[in-house]
């Protein structure tokens, strides 16, 4: 094979360089832009995940969150609600059912919005929000399952760009590793990262953060423990 260079070139520059980045919205530890999946079985710890997001000083930043959820009557919910009631400026709006879920270009500036436990309910609101919401006012965007691999694979988990993974059988393992990480290392070796996360505290979970390059956090045991992988 021979690569021929022509007289004329067209160069091709990354763009992003050069336009003025604004500080970031959240924290240091996350992206400006989420779209997320927090994934892990029943009682595994997603809701906890999510409050701590939410209240951590160094987690989200917003004025506005959105939760839609069959169990929006869970005590760290119904918590959450009273804290941000007691915040003046912020709102916090609850659906029971997809017809009522706002569309992504109406929300407010600066939300956040929740998806938990709806997978077996009507996908299209939360396709939509996965594939423009990162252009309306939604700044952050959270799906919240048992199963990965019921997930709507076109638009939510192929736009997804930050993973919470609880722990997973191999099966649902392998379905994160194949649409995220198998550009970056073998399956053994990521079947022996996560299960390090897992045993890493009493709520053990892998972060993959598709924002950042590797071994500068893209992969974590949590949200502060960076992994180098040689």
């Amino acid at each position: 094979m021979n690569l021929i260079e022509q007289k004329d070139k067209l160069d091709v520059i990354n763009v992003d360089v050069q336009v003025v980045k604004k500080p970031s919205r959240h924290g240091s530890l996350l992206p400006d832009t989420i779209r997320a999946i927090l994934v892990g079985p029943s009682g595994s710890g997603k809701t906890n995940i999510m409050y701590n997001l939410i209240t951590h000083a160094n987690g989200l930043r917003f004025e506005n969150i959105y939760l839609y959820s069959k169990t929006s009557n869970q005590e760290k919910y119904v918590l959450l609600k009273k804290i941000i009631d007691d915040i003046k400026g912020a709102n916090f709006f609850i659906f029971t059912s997809a017809d009522k879920v706002i569309k992504p270009n109406l929300t407010k500036k600066n939300s956040i919005i929740i998806f938990d436990d709806v997978i077996c309910g009507p996908q299209s609101v939360i396709r939509e929000y996965f594939s423009i919401g990162r252009h309306s006012g939604a700044s952050s965007v959270f799906y919240l399952a048992q199963t990965y691999s019921k997930i709507s694979k076109q638009l939510v988990r192929d736009n997804a760009n930050f993973l919470i993974i609880l722990k997973q059988d191999d099966t649902n393992l392998r379905h994160i590793f194949n649409d995220h990480s198998s550009a970056d290392m073998d399956f053994s070796e990521f079947r022996k990262i996560s299960h390090l996360c897992w045993n890493h505290s009493y709520y053990g979970f892998m972060v993959i953060d598709k924002t950042r390059e590797m071994n500068e956090g893209r992969y974590r045991c949590g949200f502060h423990t960076f992994i180098k992988i040689k």
